[in-house]
């Protein structure tokens, strides 16, 4: 027979609720800074993983302009190959040419956008993806339509500039859409950027080909993207600057 008294069993049930009790929170006092540092490597490692690829796209585009004098054009699948109609692009926006620039080694599917110059019109649309960039119009001449000023007709981001917009988002203002272009409530960051790559996980920044968006908040979804003035650059190194053109009247 059990003579325990009754109170003292309930004590110790009680004893053993208070350990319990004690155990769960040192382990949420020594396992919460463990599980933070862990999240925290996790984001940091997605972070460089992700511009580890912004640099080997960027590598690879800069070492496609440097061999062929042009930008490359999108392709119409992940990981295909360009998709060009005689000397200009089957499209502006599309999947990243990863066959054609052998840009492998990249984490995750990427899209890109290209700068035809189609508001800047003959002969200078389809300028910059063309085999001869030069063929009709001199490099000051390209030079000047890329990076053509605002005008006072035209409001901030509504003027004549051909190249993509690349801007900054500020918090609290809605994205503009995805067909305008300038960046809206948001900062512009580059007025000439030519080429930029995107992941596909980047939601802001999905089927667009006028104005792209950098998230400092986000720092493992933010684009890559060549402005005009590198690309000029690429130019005069690979001496493409020497090619025979007709100067405009």
């Amino acid at each position: 027979m059990n003579c325990r008294p009754q109170s003292f069993t309930a004590n110790a049930h009680g004893f053993m609720l208070i350990e319990v009790a004690l155990v769960v929170v040192l382990m949420a006092i020594i396992l919460g800074p463990v599980l933070h540092l862990l999240a925290s490597q996790r984001e940091k490692d997605k972070v460089l993983t992700h511009l580890d690829s912004r640099q080997r796209i960027l590598e690879a585009v800069e070492g496609f302009v440097l061999a062929t004098g042009r930008l490359p054009c999108p392709a119409g699948l992940a990981n295909g190959a360009e998709l060009r109609s005689g000397d200009a692009c089957t499209h502006k926006e599309g999947w990243l040419p990863t066959a054609t620039l052998a840009s492998w080694g990249i984490s995750g599917q990427w899209k890109m956008a290209v700068a035809t110059l189609e508001q800047a019109g003959e002969p200078a649309r389809n300028a910059l993806v063309s085999a001869q960039p030069f063929a009709q119009l001199s490099p000051q001449q390209l030079t000047e339509i890329v990076m053509a000023p605002y005008t006072a007709n035209h409001a901030i981001g509504t003027g004549p500039l051909p190249a993509i917009h690349l801007c900054q988002l500020v918090q609290g203002h809605a994205i503009p859409p995805n067909v305008n272009s300038g960046c809206g409530a948001h900062t512009l960051l580059n007025a000439t950027t030519v080429w930029l790559a995107y992941p596909v996980h980047d939601l802001a920044n999905q089927n667009r080909y006028q104005q792209f968006f950098i998230n400092p908040d986000q720092p493992a979804t933010n684009p890559v993207w060549l402005s005009f003035e590198r690309m000029n650059w690429l130019w005069m190194k690979r001496g493409a600057l020497d090619t025979p053109h007709i100067q405009e009247n």
